[in-house]
């Protein structure tokens, strides 16, 4: 009777112990599984030069003609060696740093000067104003100048 007593108190420990580390348990199982592959590193990240922009779709827009704010998205990718010996290319998009979104707009701008498509102030300044569409008004000259007003029909007769 009394190893039935330390074997029914053993069990019961037992219990008690399995359902206080069970929550514990199934907590470091679940972050090891979102834990990020670690391999070895065999080339950093480095940009690849595509960039994309991104921003928040609103549905009251109506064909995306109201101004919103955009993110410079820039792709980078590194190679990674997994424990098999295999090379893995890891691909990921992040937000542009300042120095890569104005060197961008100043290749964006360039090619805009360089196509003709944008003029610069002092291109502006330099230039004559354009023409006006409009012929330039003159004073017109009253009836009674006119050569069929004074002189009648214009046959000459009295």
């Amino acid at each position: 009777m009394g190893e039935l007593l330390i074997y029914g108190l053993t069990a019961i420990v037992l219990i008690a112990l399995a359902v206080l580390v069970y929550p514990w348990a199934l907590q470091v199982l679940e972050g090891r599984k979102k834990l990020p592959y670690q391999g070895v590193v065999k080339r950093d990240w480095l940009p690849t030069g595509r960039i994309d922009f991104a921003t928040q779709i609103k549905t009251d827009d109506k064909g995306g003609d109201q101004p919103n704010d955009f993110k410079l998205l820039v792709e980078e990718r590194r190679i990674v060696e997994s424990v098999a010996g295999n090379e893995n290319l890891e691909i990921q998009w992040r937000l542009a740093t300042l120095k890569e979104a104005k060197a961008v707009i100043t290749q964006y701008n360039k090619y805009l000067v360089e196509n003709s498509l944008i003029r610069s102030v002092s291109d502006d300044l330099a230039s004559p104003p354009p023409p006006s569409p409009l012929p330039p008004t003159t004073a017109q000259s009253s009836p009674s100048d006119s050569p069929a007003a004074i002189g009648g029909n214009g046959s000459g007769g009295h």
